[in-house]
């Protein structure tokens, strides 16, 4: 086995961003972005996250997306072992227990909260 060249830039862990609330889901992205997590999204509803699912290493979910639930979503990241957080005006119990066993962070969310749950999520390389 080769390793990679020792000046290869390092694989940025693709978050995916399921968020309905235009001005959120763009905050959500620039934290992201600028603490050097690739984008995907954001997706504003379950249809348009579930086709990204299998591109991310891990995703920061809104429990509800204009009246639809992305517990679809929470699943499908479950079952592919992909870590995610869900971020809510809900609280934890209000959440299906699916939802509820990840990180679950407040809105307004504050993106050192965001980046914390992160790196505690995805392996460190």
């Amino acid at each position: 086995m080769t390793s990679p060249p020792q000046d290869a830039a390092p694989v940025k862990p693709r978050i995916l961003v399921v968020e309905d609330e235009y001005f959120i889901a763009e905050e959500i992205a620039d934290a992201l972005a600028a603490a050097g997590y690739a984008v995907v999204g954001p997706c504003p509803s379950v249809r348009q996250a579930m086709a990204w699912v299998e591109g991310c290493d891990a995703a920061v979910l809104d429990a509800s997306l204009r009246g639809e639930s992305s517990l679809p979503v929470a699943e499908a990241l479950a079952e592919q072992a992909k870590p995610f957080a869900v971020v809510t005006g809900f609280s934890a119990s209000q959440l299906p227990p699916a939802m509820a066993a990840v990180p679950v962070l407040a809105k307004p969310l504050r993106a050192r909260d965001l980046l914390k749950v992160l790196e505690e999520l995805l392996p460190r390389n």
